[in-house]
């Protein structure tokens, strides 16, 4: 004997959404201000746990990327843009060079 269960299916309609102009402003506001992490990367290494433990105060690290090359911007942790360091007002900066697409 064979068993057949029986579904209806019903067809789901939604309004259109309306918000008003000061709601979207207010949204805007609060997206606008809300923080990010910038950060500028220099450069990276790539060793072993044990090359990482054995390392002590006067050591150097060798970077991946020449003195000449781009620094890399990063926001929230995604690489955005490439850049040049300099000093402004005894600040270590970062002037923007090229967006990446």
């Amino acid at each position: 004997m064979e068993t057949r269960l029986k579904e209806k299916v019903y067809e789901v309609e939604f309004e259109s959404l309306n918000i008003k102009e000061v709601e979207k402003f207010e949204n805007n506001k609060a997206v606008l201000n809300a923080k990010v992490d910038v950060s500028v990367t220099i450069g990276s290494y790539r060793g072993t746990i044990k090359d990482v433990l054995d390392l002590k105060e006067g050591d150097i690290i060798y970077l991946n990327k020449t003195v000449d090359e781009d620094l890399d911007i990063n926001i929230n942790g995604k690489n955005v843009a490439l850049g040049e360091s300099l000093k402004v007002d005894d600040k270590m900066s970062v002037r923007i060079l090229d967006f990446k697409k």
